[in-house]
């Protein structure tokens, strides 16, 4: 039995993480980081592939930042510019495994010995982990976040792939997942484990800030929104649209704003136009990030999913925190946290269900006690919490090892 008379040092290896060309990606790990960094010394490393064009890209590229108690070494390295598939396949995954091993070792000199390695989202950083167990005695735990287990969606293939995640998962110390619907998912690919545990995604601090702001009142509208990248395969905003334009012909007394970009946004603004939804009713803000943001979802009465495919989106604790309820697709581990009193689940698709239940909200028919739904996202979601549970995960590693 291992006693603990100082911090434990914690490695991050992140599949997803917020860099240069993009902000947004695995801010959901960053916070898992930072929730952790209040218990444990906490670093992180992350490899990030650039695509060769025009200026002159370094072969590799070393970046440290401190950032919220955690330290934070990127590494850049350029993507081979080749027309041959399998060639670039391989020489890519050589440069990224490459990456990694070098943040490794400037990581090691900040921090020069880790007590556990903490791999967010499999599989190759998993590999990465297992050979520094083998070769370091150090144990590791996986987060995955990654919903391509889930059977509709069927992106986990491959015998090798599975053969080596299994052996990933196998010999790790505990596995968690940010819903039990993951952790079945992924144990019907036969990545079997003693020790799964849900770990809940954090709300950022702003949020939690916001919460006890005060806003002017609306008068009799009643403000609906929708927060996502805007990736209509996943996300069913078109259908979201047609259920907008659908309630608007009936009624006046609701506005929708659209929170978000990504690849399908201005299909979907067309679609919109071509839909011929009342201007007054509906807005697209465009990406909105911290404060803005939080704002933004606070004044709201309601925040509205109609995925085809979800985990469970962060974007749902950080309403709970705010203490607003959610209207959603019963997909993924939603229904986890969407209960009768948090909001209404409706099914995948269904946009004669959610006109039913956003008419019923629109005309006073349901309510919500939101000081209760404000509480329990507060308990839950934030760095506090998430980060005591991280803790007790890596001292059981360490004690188990």
């Amino acid at each position: 039995m291992k006693t603990f008379d100082r911090k434990l040092s914690v490695l991050h290896l992140v599949r997803w993480y917020p860099n240069r060309e993009d902000p947004m990606p695995g801010l959901f790990v960053q916070r898992h980081a930072e929730a952790s960094a209040l218990g444990v010394k906490a670093t992180v490393v992350y490899a990030h592939g650039l695509k060769p064009a025009g200026k002159k890209i370094p072969l590799y590229e070393i970046c440290e930042e401190e950032k919220n108690g955690v330290h934070t070494v990127r590494v850049y390295y350029r993507l081979p510019k080749n027309n041959l598939p399998f060639f670039c396949a391989v020489s890519s995954l050589f440069r990224f495994f490459r990456a990694v091993s070098k943040g490794i070792k400037k990581a090691r000199r900040h921090d020069k010995t880790f007590d556990v390695l903490h791999v967010h989202i499999l599989t190759r950083l998993g590999v990465v982990a297992l050979f520094y167990k083998w070769f370091s005695g150090v144990p590791y735990v996986i987060t995955e976040h990654w919903g391509r287990y889930q059977p509709l969606r069927n992106e986990f293939r491959g015998f090798f792939r599975k053969t080596v995640t299994r052996m990933v998962v196998k010999n790790a110390a505990v596995v968690t997942t940010i819903s039990e619907d993951l952790r079945k998912a992924m144990q019907l690919h036969r990545l079997h484990h003693p020790d799964y545990r849900v770990i809940d995604n954090v709300a950022d601090k702003v949020f939690f800030n916001v919460a006890n702001q005060d806003f002017p009142c609306k008068g009799n509208r009643k403000e609906l929104v929708h927060v996502s990248c805007f990736s209509d395969k996943y996300k069913n905003i078109s259908g979201l649209l047609r259920v907008v334009k659908k309630l608007s012909e009936t009624r006046d007394d609701f506005h929708f704003t659209l929170v978000g970009e990504g690849e399908d946004l201005e299909n979907l603004k067309a679609y919109a136009t071509d839909l011929e939804i009342p201007y007054k009713v509906l807005t697209f803000t465009g990406l909105l990030e911290g404060r803005p943001l939080a704002e933004t979802m606070a004044k709201a009465d309601a925040l509205v999913i109609f995925s085809h495919y979800e985990n469970i989106p962060v974007v749902i604790n950080e309403s709970f925190v705010l203490g607003v309820p959610v209207f959603s697709t019963n997909v993924g581990g939603i229904a986890e946290m969407v209960t009768p009193h948090r909001g209404r689940l409706v099914p995948k698709g269904d946009e004669k269900a959610l006109t039913a239940v956003l008419t019923a909200f629109l005309e006073g028919k349901t309510n919500f006690d939101r000081a209760e739904i404000r509480r329990f996202g507060q308990e839950r979601f934030s760095p506090e919490t998430v980060g005591r549970n991280l803790l007790k995960i890596y001292q059981d590693a360490v004690k188990g090892d």
